[in-house]
């Protein structure tokens, strides 16, 4: 309790503090690891999730049992597929030339019967704070003809896949509702475009790339927000929810949940670098995730709760971008650690659990 009492006053002394930006949730859904062992995948168990709380587990869900119609075998539910626009397909990562291949996660609406899909993506628990924010992106294959919609609902109770659970809807994307024969931005009909805060993607003009002819435009990567303090202090699960009947494709990325839940000094985060950690809590590995605005020498450094420096690694001179590095947490005790990002410009942390 001594050391405890001695880090509190050092941060006492340094006389102003901010919150830090903790991350509590995060995915770009890129490495095996998600789609080996975090996702469940409930086409192949056969079960669907478990309707239970605190469950760590992703799950990927088709409800509504509507096979492909597009000619391509895709898969039924959420599946990885690489970006449609040119603009998304690659990621820098450890500043590399070339960078590497982005991968997002995708649902199909073009099905061989004219129903509504219901392919669920949920996340796992999420124990969140006082002041959270829910982030990710989503581009659709085409728009404005054959535009996919989605929905993100939230439950604070369980991970079971119906609307009745995640009765909490945090956005709306809207679908195509009817073919027509003008493609046009201005004129063309969408829908639900008189509903309460429905989104259309292509409709302002912007996230789109006109590659696939005159008749329809592919969908960038777009970043959207959702705040969660109306259940501060709550344990919640979200759904990703593709609910189109019969146009084509919706991919989503870089899903993160971010919190103020930390008081750190000023200076300690003068630098901003998006970074999270996943996965947090931690057993043999932790993912640092971090962008950077410039070129800088970059340095990632891990801290016990009374300041003591336990592993630092020199990333050198790294480009601007995303990057990532990993620190092997296997054989340190369990407990409160701290992650330091340095740079040129300043500091940027994040609080980590070891268990």
């Amino acid at each position: 309790m001594k050391k405890i009492y001695l880090l509190l006053s050092m941060f006492l002394l340094t006389g102003t503090f901010v919150k830090a930006q903790d991350t509590l949730l995060f995915e770009d859904f890129e490495l095996t690891r998600f789609y080996d062992t975090l996702l469940i995948d409930c086409q192949v168990t056969g079960t669907p999730p478990p309707a239970v709380t605190g469950d760590m587990n992703w799950y990927n869900m088709d409800s509504d049992g509507d096979p492909d119609g597009s000619g391509g075998s895709r898969p039924d539910g959420w599946f990885a597929l690489q970006p449609f626009s040119d603009v998304d397909a690659y990621e820098t990562v450890y500043g590399g030339t070339p960078p590497d291949t982005n991968t997002v996660i995708g649902s199909n609406s073009w099905t061989s019967g004219l129903m509504p899909q219901f392919n669920w993506l949920i996340t796992s628990s999420v124990n969140l704070g006082s002041a959270d924010t829910l982030f990710w992106k989503s581009a659709p294959r085409q728009t404005p003809r054959y535009l996919d919609g989605y929905q993100v609902r939230l439950s604070t109770t369980t991970n079971a896949d119906n609307v009745g659970t995640f009765s909490n809807v945090l956005f709306n994307a809207s679908e195509m509702t009817a073919l027509g024969t003008d493609t046009t931005f201005s004129t063309f009909t969408f829908a639900p475009t008189a509903a309460s805060g429905a989104f259309v993607h292509g409709l302002d003009g912007t996230y789109i790339d006109p590659t696939l002819g005159a008749n329809s435009h592919q969908g960038r990567l777009r970043t959207f927000s959702a705040p969660l303090n109306a259940y501060a202090n709550m344990a919640v699960y979200i759904a990703f929810l593709g609910t189109s009947t019969d146009d084509n494709l919706i991919s989503l990325d870089d899903v993160l949940i971010r919190g103020t839940l930390s008081t750190i000094g000023i200076n300690e985060n003068a630098n901003d670098l998006a970074l999270n950690l996943f996965p947090n809590p931690a057993t043999d590995n932790v993912q640092v995730n971090y962008t950077l605005t410039a070129e800088t020498t970059v340095t990632v450094a891990l801290y016990d709760v009374t300041g003591k420096l336990v592993a630092s690694e020199s990333k050198g001179e790294q480009a601007q971008g995303r990057h990532f590095a990993h620190i092997n947490t296997s054989s340190i005790a369990k407990g409160f650690y701290t992650v330091r990002v340095t740079t040129n410009f300043g500091q940027s942390t994040s609080k980590l659990i070891v268990r």
